[in-house]
């Protein structure tokens, strides 16, 4: 998987988290990492294949048939194996509940049209779908009636995020497998609980259209990750890389693509990749701690305000903001001012891709 590069400082403690390393690092000495700017990758010329393939008669046969449990469809037209490539990019997104396609497709001539063949996971017994099927929305259900009565999308999200991120253990073994499996699924995010990159995307896109909200998965760098629409405006997230296996980060949820391509770039064969270039609705910013440049009043009476919470997540709107937060929060020990904090030391995160500072407060159960 795609990694994060997240600098060391002092005595560090290597989390893995998904498909990124995170760093917990305790305050012991003014010596910090000076932090890197990060390489901005370009974004590629992408194909977005959505509406093409919507608009077929045969993507919506060939749906029909590996719902029901076929590996093949016939369908009236000619379709080529590039075609075949474009719907499993949408398909995942249309249907996140198909959980049993395996990696190998090819499409051949039939009398009058084509027959689109796509294999399961193997050793998948196809008997099983109708029982896996009610496993799969029971978990959706418990996760969707257990969201707050009167949750705005932005809450929804964020409870979903949340969730998933709790309750999915990162599955090494399958990322390192040689052939697709339920780890890379729905159902193995939110039925057994395990799962890698796409797993964490499926589920996610699976809640979200149950719960009417636009979502959709891209993938790029041997990574998958989902973009959601808020309010009006579109955003990415990505739940692998917040779940650090301790306290859930949110630096990648609602993100904005000159973010993003800090960290990763586009396959060139897309759903659809959407214009993500708001930050209104990040976490952050509507948490209060996101800051265009470094006040250390500003970022100490924040620090303050979340006493009582195992962890203070803030952002930084530049690499020389964020550069001198480390260098005066951490490095001259400013941190130590915040009463949430007190003189004897500060775990923290940091994320030099993303500007992300994360004060893990010491008498937080972690």
């Amino acid at each position: 998987m795609g990694k994060s590069k997240i600098i060391p400082a002092v005595t560090a403690v290597l989390i893995l988290s998904g498909c990124t390393d995170f760093y917990e690092v305790e305050i012991t000495s003014n010596q910090i990492e000076p932090p890197v700017r990060p390489v901005q990758n370009i974004m590629p010329e992408v194909k977005c294949v959505a509406n093409e393939i919507h608009d077929t008669e045969w993507y919506w046969i060939m749906c029909d048939a590996f719902r029901e449990g076929k590996k093949k469809a016939t369908v009236p037209v000619k379709v080529k194996n590039g075609d075949v490539k474009k719907a499993l990019a949408v398909i995942n997104v249309d249907y996140p509940e198909i959980f049993w396609l395996g990696g190998t497709y090819y499409a051949s001539t039939a009398t009058d049209g084509s027959e689109v063949s796509v294999d399961f996971l193997k050793n998948f017994d196809t008997d099983k779908i109708p029982e896996m099927l009610k496993e799969l929305e029971s978990a959706g259900d418990k996760l969707i009636d257990a969201i707050p009565d009167g949750s705005s999308d932005y809450e929804k999200i964020l409870y979903v995020h949340d969730y998933i991120a709790e309750n999915t253990e990162y599955d090494y073994e399958g990322a390192d497998a040689p052939e697709f499996g339920l780890w890379g699924s729905s159902y193995g995010c939110l039925v057994q609980g395990k799962a890698v990159c796409s797993g964490y995307a499926e589920a996610f896109q699976y809640i979200m259209n149950r719960l009417g909200i636009e979502c959709g998965i891209c993938t790029g760098s041997n990574h998958e990750w989902n973009y959601v629409k808020v309010d009006g405006e579109y955003y990415w997230t990505d739940i692998t890389w917040d779940d650090t296996g301790d306290d859930v980060s949110h630096t990648y949820l609602l993100f904005n693509t000159d973010q993003l391509l800090r960290t990763r770039t586009f396959m060139t064969v897309q759903g659809d990749v959407p214009e993500c270039t708001s930050l209104e609705k990040s976490y952050f910013m509507m948490n209060g701690g996101y800051f265009e440049t470094y006040d250390e009043k500003a970022v100490i009476d924040y620090i303050d305000s979340c006493s009582g919470k195992s962890q203070c997540e803030m952002m930084f709107g530049s690499f020389e903001a964020y550069e001198e937060a480390l260098t005066e929060l951490i490095g001259s020990g400013a941190v130590k001012k915040s009463e949430a904090v007190g003189s004897s030391g500060v775990k923290y995160v940091r994320n030099d891709d993303m500007f992300v500072l994360d004060i893990v407060f010491k008498e937080a159960d972690i």
